[in-house]
């Protein structure tokens, strides 16, 4: 037979292997759109952070230009010239605020309380400042009481000297280094490694001079003003927000130039799809940057953020390709069993053909009366008679196998081991003998196993017809039963060319052949049927160490109430038995 070939399974791999690039073309499809999809989210979520710091910035400039105008807008001529002799000091400027009866002071309708007011004339190096006296100067302004003792920490109880000559020099930088226009310029710079936020004016007046007066908000002041401006609720529209505060959906944080931090809503981990706007430098040049909480994000998206698919997707082209595999493991396992199949009628029918060849030649020899004496019609009949029990046994096997994967509905009777053992080797003694191989039985005193009928017919015609068929011609082949243990242990041993290590456990698989049969034609179906009766009687079977030949061995569990002779562990001739399978 020359080498096997399965054309038909080109299709199928042609198939498998189109569904895997199907599969792969259509992974690779969706991440494209959950990609351009996610683009889309991307840019919307970053038009929202973007809307979002405008907004902050639109309201934070009203509220820093309301407070400025009502800081220092009485002493602020816009382009006119002071013509009063009588110029303002910085202990004037609190009371331009408006008086407040209840907490009998001065203070702000609009924007944070001033820490501090001060004033010089530009181009001297002498600055004058105001304290607020009021016992909370968080709620008023007073310049005529005395400070509270002791003095609270962090209160600005005036400045020193170096404080003075730094406010004097920055303000005198930032107005003759002034590109923009502006009534009330903040400027936020930093003494000492920390931020100061000084708003100022300038008042020229009718002999040349040109006053400048200010004031310096404190930096948790600052703070509570920014996350005041935060809290209103018409920073974004009622459509974007739907009930929720503006702290519930964003992130925002708020820098000088320099980056320093001046307020933030919440520590942020990592900005992403951010974006940012900036004050002018009349307002103090502060940077704010914005985006749109992650755990929000989803809320304000029709449809949700689309989420990553990726990893499904590579799992079900993991698991398509896998399946296919798989297929084509089966494919391949389905054209070697058609191979086996085919091997199997081969040998069959080979098999089958020569006993009826031989039985037609003798009977043809019988009806043209070439035997002449009865010893010759006897021997031709008794040579009919050994075919049609090889093709008897023969028939028997296959049947049997086709009923190995069907539960055997036949019940177990009680059987005489030894009384069976002994017809079944009388019975195929014929067939031995025709090979020239003489059988012996060495059955001891074994009790009675509870056997469905035909069992150990079927166990030990299949053993002794491969010993015959592959041992020598007038070889001894040895059965012998004994009791080890719990079990009765049915061994059949012959002088053949023995099983190779390698192959004893697979050639009790069906049409599996050890390597030493040759080209001995066989089913490759006989101790397949023999382990399979021996499963399902609660059995083992399995191939001993034994020199000069093959030792097949078959345990058999002792029937419960039958009572079991005492005889020795084990029998001489029996190898030692294997882990049960």
């Amino acid at each position: 037979m020359g080498p096997f070939r399965l054309p038909s399974v080109r299709w199928p791999l042609i198939l498998l292997l189109a569904s895997i690039g199907f599969t792969a073309l259509g992974v690779v499809e969706a991440n494209r759109a959950i990609r351009s999809q996610r683009v889309v989210a991307s840019r919307a979520l970053h038009d929202y952070a973007g809307f979002v710091a405008w907004s902050y910035q639109q309201h934070l400039r009203d509220v820093l230009l309301g407070a400025t105008q009502e800081l220092l807008g009485a002493v602020n001529h816009g382009d006119g010239m002071h013509t009063s002799p009588i110029v303002p000091v910085a202990r004037d400027l609190p009371g331009y605020l408006p008086w407040d009866q209840q907490c009998y002071c001065h203070r702000p309708n609009h924007g944070p309380m001033p820490a501090i007011y001060f004033a010089f004339k530009l181009g001297a190096d002498t600055l004058g400042y105001a304290i607020n006296t009021h016992a909370k100067p968080g709620e008023g302004w007073a310049v005529d009481r005395a400070l509270p003792t002791p003095v609270p920490a962090g209160r600005i109880t005036g400045y020193t000297p170096a404080e003075q000559r730094w406010i004097n020099d920055t303000l005198t930088r930032q107005i003759r280094s002034r590109t923009e226009s502006g009534r009330f310029p903040l400027v936020i710079a930093s003494f000492d490694s920390t931020p100061r936020l000084l708003v100022y004016t300038m008042m020229p007046t009718a002999w040349g001079d040109t006053m400048v007066y200010g004031a310096e908000y404190a930096h948790a002041v600052l703070r509570i003003a920014l996350a005041g401006v935060m809290n209103e609720g018409n920073i974004l529209p009622a459509t974007f927000t739907r009930g929720r505060s503006m702290r519930d959906l964003v992130q925002l944080r708020v820098t000088d130039a320099r980056g320093d931090l001046l307020f933030e809503s919440e520590p942020v981990r990592e900005w992403r799809l951010d974006d940012t706007t900036r004050l002018p430098s009349v307002l103090g040049s502060m940077l704010i940057r914005a985006q749109v909480k992650p755990d929000a994000a989803g809320s304000l998206l029709v449809g949700g953020l689309p989420r990553s698919r990726l990893p499904f997707l590579l799992g079900l082209l993991a698991v398509a390709a896998a399946l296919s595999f798989v297929a084509v493991g089966q494919l391949r396992r389905e054209g070697e069993l058609t191979r086996l199949r085919a091997d199997f009628v081969a040998s069959i029918s080979h098999e089958l053909r020569t006993p009826l060849a031989q039985m037609r030649l003798y009977l043809e020899t019988l009806r043209l009366g070439r035997f002449k004496t009865d010893e010759q019609r006897t021997w031709s009949l008794d040579n009919v008679e050994r075919e049609t029990t090889r093709l008897t046994h023969l028939v028997e096997r296959v049947l049997r196998f086709s009923r190995s994967e069907r539960a055997d509905d036949e019940l177990a009777e009680r059987v005489d081991v030894a009384a069976e053992l002994q017809r079944i080797v009388e019975e195929f003694q014929p067939l031995a003998s025709a090979r020239g191989v003489r059988v012996t039985a060495d059955v001891g005193d074994v009790p009675a196993l509870m056997l469905r009928p035909a069992a150990l017919r079927h166990i030990l015609l299949n053993l002794l017809d491969n010993a015959v068929k592959y041992g020598p011609t007038g070889q001894e082949v040895r059965v012998a039963a004994h009791v080890v243990g719990g079990e009765v242990h049915i061994e059949v041993a012959d002088k053949g060319p023995g099983v190779a290590a390698g192959d004893r456990e697979s050639v009790w698989r069906a049409y599996a052949r050890g390597r030493s049969a040759g080209h001995t034609a066989g089913s490759g179906l006989g101790l397949f049927i023999v382990r399979d009766v021996a499963t399902q009687h609660g059995g083992r079977a399995w191939i001993a160490d034994s020199p000069g030949g093959a030792s097949f061995v078959i345990a058999l569990p002792i029937a419960r109430d039958a009572p079991a002779p005492t005889v020795a562990a084990s029998a001489p001739m029996l190898a030692t038995e294997p882990v049960r399978g």
